[in-house]
């Protein structure tokens, strides 16, 4: 099953280093576009080689011999390695304003939106990049140039989704008095397992496997009391 990834923000765009940018003023032409697909595709193998083998063993010479081409050849699309791990990390961000909008839709129970907002999490965090992102996380970055600053922003805005439902599922009566940000915790910590134990060949998919989180969440493990 192939899973998509959660646009990157307008704003993280601005902050993105120079190096680690595409191309500046390369148009949608024919051209571009073959070029921005190639450029895709080498960065969804290097995503792939990261959490197969960790970023520190995956040398750029590993990517061009996974994707037949010439080390040379990845210069034309990319600046180095670090380069490629932003931008892989950024790709996961992917629809981010598109789904945390959805979770103000008030027409929609909070429940259902923070359920609908969690699966449509999951299935980001397990698709290439996402799996990147959770595997190898921003330390690579923040040590080498300090250029974490989005995904910590972004990791921000999930938590504050969270914690804003269920705020909100508190004032309404749907949810009963807790801590937003204990739940927050607590979920994310759930869900940022899943790339790590996840196999394709099990039970259940992703949206499954979310929901699953969900229901034990919401209803909890324990016998309704006679």
């Amino acid at each position: 099953m192939k899973s998509k990834a959660l646009s990157l923000p307008p704003a993280a765009a601005s902050r993105t280093p120079a190096s680690a940018r595409p191309t500046a003023g390369r148009k949608k032409t024919g051209m571009g576009t073959k070029h921005d697909d190639k450029r895709i595709a080498i960065l969804r193998t290097a995503a792939q080689l990261f959490a197969e083998k960790g970023y520190e063993s995956t040398s750029l010479d590993n990517i061009a011999e996974r994707l037949g081409m010439h080390k040379a050849t990845l210069y034309h699309y990319v600046a180095n390695k670090e380069s490629i791990l932003y931008q892989c990390q950024m790709l996961s961000f992917s629809d981010l304003d598109n789904v945390i909008e959805k979770t103000r839709d008030r027409s929609v129970p909070v429940l259902q939106r923070l359920r609908d907002f969690v699966r449509s999490l999951a299935v980001a965090q397990n698709s290439d990049f996402g799996r990147c992102l959770v595997l190898v996380g921003q330390r690579p970055l923040e040590m080498s140039s300090g250029s974490d600053g989005d995904i910590r922003q972004f990791q921000r805005r999930l938590d504050s989704t969270v914690r804003a439902l269920v705020t909100e599922g508190i004032a309404d009566g749907s949810v009963r008095p807790c801590d937003p940000g204990m739940f927050s915790a607590l979920l994310f910590g759930a869900l940022n397992w899943v790339p790590r134990w996840y196999s394709e060949s099990g039970k259940l998919s992703i949206p499954q496997v979310a929901d699953n989180f969900m229901d034990t969440l919401i209803d909890g493990i324990a016998a309704a009391r006679r």
